[in-house]
């Protein structure tokens, strides 16, 4: 019954807000309108639209990324070490001709913008680690909590933990967790 209510109570606030909202935009001065728009153009600026996007496919059964030739944390060596490879302007074929090329140095004929450079990296490799990076990992650390919190509470009292109710749902959702999915 409460449950009703408050979802109730929600979706009315929610359409009180659309209203509001619908009202305000069709009484907006052309100039306040600009001014939003302008506001948008910035935030857009800001955001990391500057490389160009290469669908994913382009190259057949590999992963492509940018690398930064700046970044000294995770450098372009590193990487390379760990098995991607640089991607020559000839292996994008036809539509991709305008994208830039190094014209010289270490990366001389490789697709690069600005301080980046296209890599690739094997499907396989990049499947392998996105899934000890953000499915094994996670569920690995996940099970420590509820271990922990297991522990914790079977030390104390004997009785039920509070947060029981939590754990037994982070134990549901680990037990749940696809191990064949597919990262892009």
């Amino acid at each position: 019954m409460a449950n009703t209510r408050i979802k109730r109570d929600l979706e009315d606030r929610l359409l009180d807000r659309v209203e509001e909202v619908k009202d305000r935009m069709a009484s907006e001065d052309p100039n306040a309108k600009s001014k939003r728009e302008r506001a948008e153009a910035f935030r857009d600026k800001w955001q990391n639209s500057a490389l160009p996007d290469i669908p994913g496919g382009t190259i057949p059964g590999f992963h492509l990324c940018w690398l930064s030739t700046t970044n000294n944390y995770d450098s372009i060596d590193k990487r390379m070490a760990l098995g991607y490879e640089p991607v020559k302007a000839a292996e994008l074929g036809k539509g991709f001709e305008s994208l830039g090329k190094m014209s010289s140095g270490k990366f001389e004929g490789c697709v690069s913008c600005n301080e980046m450079v296209l890599f690739k990296l094997p499907e396989e490799i990049y499947q392998e680690v996105m899934r000890m990076l953000h499915l094994e990992d996670p569920l690995e650390h996940q099970r420590n909590i509820t271990a922990n919190v297991r522990s914790t509470a079977q030390e104390g009292k004997g009785g039920r933990s509070i947060l029981e109710g939590g754990i037994l749902e982070m134990d549901k959702e680990a037990a749940k967790a696809n191990s064949n999915i597919r990262f892009s």
